[in-house]
């Protein structure tokens, strides 16, 4: 074999070793039928669900979830960034529901992996761009949503964590309008935002600073105007998500739990209460690789190491008490981060892998990652297994017959008929709920009010004189709900209304008025007792919106081909 092929053979071998494993995973996760599920997985399998189910009727997802959330119609979908999860569940429709949510965390992953070679690549030697991808993928943010807690919203913002690293960095220190730079940096936060908008607010924060500090030290304010020119170009192709988000808002909304009030940790908690898949503290892979830059430190590659070592350092104050979280939680939109090691600490990953890659030669640096990439796949195959057996030994498989309801912060082992069960309390929450609805006192806006979660996890209607079960079956767009014995007068519903959205309501068939009550829920009136009644309830998209989805994706697409448009021309 030509010597000068051995590099690009390890990188290929390293890489298919990678997917090999990841495939084997996928298999091993396919065989039990069902998906280990805690804390935020049942709120974004729900989402995934609600997007299935759409898209299997050949429609755009609704505004207000109708087939899951208890069939509240709550506008979580529509509140929620979702557009760069559309690919995933589109690809990956023909499987069952709970292999597609697997499915879906594998081909993340994948991405994560791929993205991060490809822009560790370009910057540094193949097969050490490869080992760090490797560590990247199989530590920290990224394998806890393989293996554990599923945020999808997160976790696609993480497969382009090293090239809105590179692009931002070189946005702050450019010295020249650069376009190509503008648009690179305005397609990567319009993929942010329509992921995860706290993330765009979180890598704003991040960078803002930087930004400052440059400016101060260089006197050079071009960085300002091509970051301002990328910021309104990224405004205009996340109007689709502006204008449903500001919709949906103007009906007023309850605030997240814990609404104007951070929480934060000291430094310490930081690094002594992490683990190798940590998300909301500095994962164990990133602070091996942080001594072993420390231990190793080169005094000629400090100047280089520097702006490196200043970014994690924003992230790691940002991500901790010393920041004055209890002013800044006063602000709007810092207001609803709830906890900052969340926003901030997946991000941790990233710069470790960088310092070793600038800190160390080539040769010494492949030695480092050989021995963490080892480490990685084995504290990977322990994290997975452990996640599928111990740590969830006693939680229940929900099906469509489940009973036993699964209180809101326990594990459960979810099918593909259980996705959208109503045992699961974790899916029974005030989320962007109207803020007209009653709270429970003294829960931090975290519970709905007693009467209302009796109401609807029970779905029942409420008369004057009793209230009336109801059966449910609903598509995209629309719910219908049938009741028995209905007497005459105001029925309410347990459907949630939203005064800026537009519904139709038919009453066995025929449109009836109705209104919204002041606990936030749908109510109208029997004109006459039935001993069986349909009330279907549809939410119909404003006609302004599919247009701007279509303005948005042409324009995305145009702009990534005069990105494109230079490699090709050197190319011919």
């Amino acid at each position: 074999m030509n010597l000068k092929n051995r590099p690009a053979l390890q990188t290929i071998l390293i890489a298919l070793l990678f997917f090999i494993t990841l495939l084997i995973w996928t298999l091993w996760q396919f065989h039990f039928n069902y998906m280990v599920s805690m804390y935020d997985t049942y709120f974004h399998s729900q989402r995934i669900y609600e997007i299935r189910l759409a898209f299997q009727q050949h429609t755009l997802p609704s505004w207000v979830n109708f087939n899951t959330f208890f069939n509240t119609g709550q506008a979580v979908n529509g509140m929620y960034p979702d557009f760069t999860l559309w690919p995933f569940v589109w690809i990956t429709n023909f499987l069952t529901p709970i292999h597609q949510q697997i499915a879906i965390k594998v081909l993340i992953n994948a991405l994560t992996f791929i993205v991060s070679f490809l822009s560790l690549n370009k910057r540094f030697d193949s097969r050490n761009a490869v080992l760090a991808a490797s560590i990247f993928a199989l530590s920290g943010s990224a394998l806890k949503d393989l293996t554990s807690e599923m945020q999808t919203g997160t976790a696609i913002v993480m497969i382009f964590a090293f090239p809105i690293l590179f692009t931002l960095k070189d946005a702050i220190e450019s010295t020249k309008i650069d376009p190509p730079l503008i648009i690179k940096t305005a397609l990567l936060m319009t993929i942010v935002i329509n992921s995860h908008l706290l993330s765009a607010v979180t890598i704003t924060m991040v960078a803002g600073p930087l930004l400052i500090i440059e400016t101060i030290i260089k006197k050079n304010y071009l960085a300002w105007i091509n970051l301002i020119i990328a910021a309104l170009l990224t405004v205009v192709l996340c109007l689709p998500i502006i204008y449903r988000i500001l919709r949906i808002s103007k009906t007023g909304l309850l605030a997240p739990f814990g609404k104007g009030h951070v929480v934060s940790e000291p430094i310490w908690t930081l690094f002594m209460t992490t683990s190798w898949n940590a998300k909301s503290t500095i994962s164990v892979a990133s602070i091996i690789l942080l001594v072993i830059v420390l231990i190793g430190l080169k005094k000629d590659k400090i100047r280089q190491l520097m702006p490196w070592f200043l970014v994690e350092l924003v992230l790691i104050v940002f991500s901790t008490n010393l920041v004055p979280w209890g002013l800044l939680s006063k602000l709007p939109v810092l207001d609803t981060f709830q906890y900052a090691n969340w926003r901030f600490a997946p991000f941790l990953g990233m710069i470790p892998l960088i310092l070793i890659l600038i800190n160390f030669d080539q040769k010494n640096a492949r030695l480092i990652f050989i021995v963490m990439t080892a480490l990685s796949y084995g504290m990977a195959i322990h994290t997975a297994y452990h996640d599928q057996f111990y740590k969830t030994f006693h939680s229940p498989i929900v099906t469509e017959y489940s009973k036993t309801t699964v209180p809101m912060n326990n594990s459960a082992k979810i099918t593909s008929t259980g996705i959208n069960s109503d045992t699961l309390m974790r899916t029974l929450i005030p989320d962007y709920a109207p803020n007209s609805v009653p709270l429970q006192k003294n829960s931090d806006g975290a519970s709905l009010d007693p009467q209302i979660n009796y109401l609807i996890s029970h779905h029942l209607a409420v008369t004057p004189t009793k209230d009336v079960p109801l059966t449910h079956t609903a598509i995209a767009n629309s719910l219908t709900l049938t009741a028995h014995n209905a007497p005459k007068g105001t029925i309410k519903l347990p459907v949630f209304g939203y005064r800026t959205l537009n519904y139709q309501i038919k009453l066995n068939g025929k449109t009836v008025p109705f209104k919204i009550d002041e606990t936030g829920f749908i109510t109208l009136i029997n004109q006459h007792a039935y001993k069986k009644v349909d009330y279907q309830i549809t939410q119909i998209q404003p006609m302004i919106y599919r247009p701007l989805i279509w303005f948005s994706f042409i324009l995305f697409t145009a702009l990534i081909i005069v990105l494109f448009i230079p490699f090709i021309k050197v190319r011919h």
